[in-house]
């Protein structure tokens, strides 16, 4: 029995807007607050206070395990072990999968693009998804 997964309103092209609009003109200052910067992206409520523990609540059958980070589709969110919270940004790109939106790699406290492997940071992937508990982004076709 194939169980029905609630979609999320947003789009992938809405997710990465809005992140695109956070790096152009940001309402706060993102220092630290990645997994709040994905969840808002999606236009969901908070349901976890770290990019670990929010990858810790997915459920197996939506994390989706790869080699690499350049596997996940354009808005998907990319998971990383590394610090105290570990580390979360959103895929992006239609003719590359070489680049996220993320805070504070390339400036403090801001969201920009940035290298889906964060060789600087040392982060470690884990998997990609697009499950919240407030439903699923619905990816592109």
């Amino acid at each position: 029995m194939k169980v029905k997964v609630k979609v999320l309103e947003r789009t992938p092209d809405q997710v990465i807007a809005w992140s695109r609009a956070q790096a152009r003109h940001p309402t706060q200052d993102w220092t630290g607050l990645c997994q709040s910067h994905c969840r808002q992206a999606y236009g969901v409520p908070a349901w976890a206070a770290s990019a670990i523990l929010a990858w810790e609540r997915i459920p197996a059958a939506h994390r989706h395990p790869s080699a690499h980070p350049a596997d996940a589709p354009r808005g998907a969110l990319l998971y990383y072990r590394g610090g105290k919270h570990g580390h979360v940004a959103i895929a992006i790109g239609k003719k590359t999968t070489a680049s996220c939106l993320s805070n504070d790699y390339v400036r403090h406290g801001q969201i920009d693009v940035a290298p889906r492997d964060f060789r600087r940071w040392g982060l470690q992937y884990l998997v990609w998804s697009v499950w919240t508990p407030s439903g699923s982004l619905q990816l592109d076709r």
